[in-house]
């Protein structure tokens, strides 16, 4: 087999650090990537600054679901085709914000998988208890 056409230099084996992608449990935070490629955590400051927007984003999908059973958009105020768009648009809201947030828990690092459920907890002891439980059946965390 005749590989010499073959460009082997222009393969990319640098010294780049990689996103990991683990399949276990783990507690080691670097080259892990949240969701994103870009979102990547090298350092410790990363991770920190990480788990912070991973808790924030957690309580804040509390709130949008109190939001939401508590707000005209979603109460059937309205029955004509403007409040079901409306309606509509709030539920894939909080079907995205969910899926995300299943995702950042998938990345199987204890410390992601820690912030989700401290934010969730947080964000239901602020609001889960004006939720009603018919909502409540839409997290995937």
């Amino acid at each position: 087999m005749d590989s010499s056409s073959m460009k082997h230099g222009d393969m990319d084996h640098g010294n780049k650090d990689m996103c990991s992608m683990n399949m276990l449990f783990t507690w080691n935070y670097k080259n892990t990537c949240v969701v994103f490629k870009w979102w990547h955590i090298r350092t410790l400051p990363h991770l920190i600054l990480s788990v912070a927007l991973i808790v924030l984003i957690s309580y804040l999908y509390e709130y949008l679901k109190y939001y939401a059973s508590k707000s005209a958009i979603t109460s059937g105020s309205g029955s004509g085709r403007s409040a079901n768009i409306k309606r509509a648009s709030w539920y894939g809201a909080q079907v995205g914000f969910s899926f995300m947030l299943m995702l950042v828990f998938m990345t199987y690092n204890g410390w992601l998988m820690l912030s989700v459920v401290v934010g969730a907890a947080w964000g239901h002891y602020s609001w889960g208890s004006a939720v009603e439980s018919n909502t409540r059946n839409l997290a995937c965390h």
